[in-house]
């Protein structure tokens, strides 16, 4: 079963409203999945297409009031600069 672009990007967001970005590992495993998701379908970090999900994960996970967007977004592409 190969998945779409559009199915793994709804599996990180669901995945981040599932797990508390303050837990352990929590912001480690979305970071993971967003990075392998960039890296699958060939998405660079200073693109709109970056930008827009990192926008749909960050809220559709409340986590504005656990991160900063900056700080969310500085972490998110790390690994994909």
């Amino acid at each position: 079963i190969s998945m779409t672009k559009q199915d793994f990007l709804n599996y990180i967001i669901d995945f981040s409203i599932n797990v508390n970005w303050e837990d352990c590992h929590g912001k480690d495993q979305i970071r993971a999945l967003f990075t392998s998701w960039c890296l699958i379908f060939r998405i660079d970090a200073d693109t709109k297409e970056c930008d827009d999900a990192l926008s749909i994960i960050y809220w559709r996970a409340a986590m504005e009031e656990l991160v900063e967007y900056e700080e969310y977004e500085r972490f998110m592409i790390e690994f994909i600069m």
